[in-house]
């Protein structure tokens, strides 16, 4: 392989890596064209998934894109938008040849375009450092292929693996260079899943965070079965910023005053022993175009999800203190070495450790 190819295809990777977040539920794309080896535009997929990386770079390099080179991260897409689709949009600006990662999973484009780019004489090739978009939209491919949100665990515990004392009076168990960090992992997250029991103990915001200061509010989604969540608690003061999700079985006076706060009601049928099921509950966060959540919740219900084989990513802030045996655990009757997760990262911040586990 060229080396000039590898620098521009790790280029449009690069620009990519850098807007991460800010375009879900759609995958990040990078792009880049170029001509006689020089860079005529750059894009980045928009805010919220539209337009396209592809569609911004073409607009931008303008009639100068005839005989030029595309590099892409992610096959371009064959599917309608306003402008046509991104592969018709190439073929009609009078590209060359065009160099893409990634194979888009996605059934409306899945290998359709690369087709069609090579029926209209476009040189097309594929898999040129394909892992790398693998890596960077892992939510993309993993939440298509399981048709569930791709999902993260955050969590603070105590040296002795302990989330909380047991009256769950204190309130911070990692230091302040671990919560930033883990606003860092907020920040680049589609929306935060948690339950009615985590609002009713901890009473959180769920706000993104930087130097103390509010910068995003993400989408929450609430699993509460009885519908328990105090109708003045800090998560719904700023319904009007953030999207709030409850997922319940109750129908009655509490979720209608809820509905007129601003929440959306997801009614969910109880199993026979009373409870939900997880994997059903997750298939219909999906089909709400959530991709991707970071759960911030208990040891039972992080218990539950690895039981259900439900979780993707961990994020582990352990400090160097212990709670002892009458504290909340991080897990209920498990051990996290009991589970097939690979240790993938660690990093220190002062007295706490940073672990963080991936399938």
């Amino acid at each position: 392989m060229n080396l000039n190819h590898l620098k521009f295809i790790n280029e449009a990777h690069a620009i990519a890596l850098k807007k991460f977040g800010t375009t879900f539920p759609n995958p990040v794309v990078g792009c880049i064209i170029v001509k006689n080896n020089k860079i005529l535009s750059k894009a980045v997929t928009n805010k919220s998934g539209r337009p396209h990386a592809e569609e911004i770079a073409i607009k931008n390099a303008g009639i100068k894109t005839k005989g030029s080179t595309m590099y892409v991260t992610l096959e371009p897409c064959n599917h309608y938008s306003y402008n046509g689709s991104c592969a018709d949009q190439i073929i009609r600006s009078g590209i060359k040849e065009i160099y893409i990662s990634a194979i888009d999973p996605d059934k409306r484009t899945n290998g359709s375009s690369i087709k069609k780019f090579k029926l209209n004489n476009i040189n097309t090739f594929v898999g040129i450092n394909m892992e790398k978009t693998h890596d960077l939209n892992k939510f993309f491919f993993t939440s298509l292929k399981n048709k569930r949100p791709y999902t993260k665990v955050k969590m603070a515990i105590s040296y002795d693996e302990k989330i909380a004392w047991h009256n769950y009076k204190s309130k911070w168990i990692s230091n302040s260079k671990s919560r930033k960090f883990a606003h860092k992992i907020r920040e680049k997250s589609q929306a935060i899943l948690t339950t009615g029991k985590t609002i009713i103990k901890d009473n959180p915001r769920f706000t993104v965070r930087k130097n103390n200061k509010v910068i995003k509010h993400l989408p929450v989604i609430i699993i509460d079965l009885n519908l328990k969540i105090p109708l003045d608690s800090k998560i719904l003061r700023n319904t009007s910023k953030n999207r709030i999700i409850i997922f319940t079985s109750k129908t009655n006076n509490k979720s209608k005053k809820l509905e007129r706060l601003g929440c959306e009601i997801e009614i969910i049928k109880k199993t026979k022993n009373n409870s939900f099921t997880l994997k059903s509950i997750f298939n219909k966060i999906y089909k709400l175009q959530i991709k991707d959540v970071l759960v911030e919740a208990g040891g039972i219900f992080f218990t539950n999800l690895l039981n259900e084989n439900l979780v993707d990513e961990i994020h582990l802030f352990q400090a160097d203190f212990v709670i002892g045996k009458s504290g909340k655990p991080m897990l209920v009757d498990e051990k996290l070495v009991n589970f097939n997760l690979n240790l993938i990262k660690t990093k220190k911040f002062d007295n706490n450790y940073y672990y963080k586990y991936s399938k």
